[in-house]
């Protein structure tokens, strides 16, 4: 696709959603934006807002008459503390189904937000390849039903979509930003622990976790890299993780808040150790296997640990600053 070409973003007003339509526009599409919110304010001007359901039957018709070079599927219930039940899987798993069809029909490439907890527990702390999401002697499968609502999701676009439909779905590890602050709980832990430190010199974690890791990566690489999974040509059908690559320890974000705060005061920060309230359902290590998105898109953008924290910096400044305005 070149720029100037059509792209419809569902999700938009989400945090991922926003950047999304951003990193479009900034390379010259046309965008289209559905949410069921309202168009942020400083996203109105540079897209086409539609606020409503993105499996509504007039925007999917547009999708099948063509209208859409690209379809960027980012909307959906992200929270995994979600009951299972029709809503859930009507929102994750049927609905995106029946926008595939109709980008199937229309012609569209289809690139949806897919999740890395469809995992669940990983039992030998090392990255997982997305073929070992059935490996039970590799990863225990979704701890929740959210996860099991992205991995139903997948499954079901491998058997469907075998040839006819140019797509690709993208497993997230723990993607972060500076303006999470609308996802609540639901916030990368990374950005949670900087605001906190940022906001008030303190930070708190569950009393488990410091020998976690998570593999974190930045919002504006996603969005970078959807950018050019959409401009270059196809690469093979299928799911594809989406991380940094490496896995970072609690304690590790923990000494960066600590550092960043007491360069910032010259105060130390103080850290609460509290219980985990749900350990089934805890992911203690997160790290994406890259071998199959770097074969489909060797030149992708890519980030190392030292980037991620210089990334955490500038997320601290920027809480400190607006903490102090």
């Amino acid at each position: 696709m070149i720029p100037g070409g059509n792209v419809l973003v569902t999700g938009a007003a989400g945090f991922i959603g926003r950047h999304t339509v951003d990193a479009f526009r900034l390379a010259g599409h046309q965008v289209t934006a559905i949410d069921l919110r309202p168009a942020p304010d400083h996203l109105a001007r540079k897209a086409r807002w539609q606020r409503g359901d993105f499996a509504c039957p007039a925007l999917l018709g547009e999708i099948s008459a063509g209208r859409y070079a690209t379809v960027v599927h980012q909307a959906g219930i992200s929270d995994t503390r979600a009951p299972h039940g029709p809503e859930l899987d009507e929102t994750n798993t049927l609905s995106p189904l029946r926008l595939a069809d109709a980008c199937r029909t229309g012609g569209a490439r289809l690139i949806y937000a897919s999740s890395h907890s469809v995992y669940g527990t990983l039992h030998h702390r090392t990255p997982i390849a997305e073929d070992a999401d059935s490996d039970f002697s590799r990863c225990s499968g979704p701890l929740n039903p959210y996860a099991a609502s992205k991995l139903v999701l997948d499954q079901q676009m491998r058997a469907r979509h075998v040839t006819g439909l140019d797509w690709v779905g993208l497993r997230y590890t723990n993607v972060f930003g500076p303006d999470e602050a609308d996802k609540g709980p639901m916030a990368s832990i990374l950005s949670q622990l900087l605001r906190q430190a940022a906001r008030t010199g303190q930070i708190r974690v569950f009393d488990d976790s410091l020998t976690a890791a998570r593999d974190y990566i930045p919002v504006e690489t996603v969005t970078a890299t959807i950018v050019h999974l959409a401009e270059q040509p196809p690469v093979p059908a299928g799911v594809y993780n989406f991380g940094g690559g490496y896995a970072t320890s609690f304690a590790d974000v923990a000494q960066w808040c600590a550092r960043l705060h007491r360069e910032a005061t010259g105060r130390p920060l103080l850290a609460e150790l509290v219980p985990n309230p749900d350990t089934a359902a805890y992911q203690y290590f997160t790290c994406a296997d890259m071998t199959a998105l770097d074969k489909a898109l060797p030149n992708r953008p890519t980030i190392s640990i030292e980037s991620i924290e210089a990334r955490a910096a500038e997320i601290f400044a920027t809480f400190r600053s607006s903490e102090t305005e």
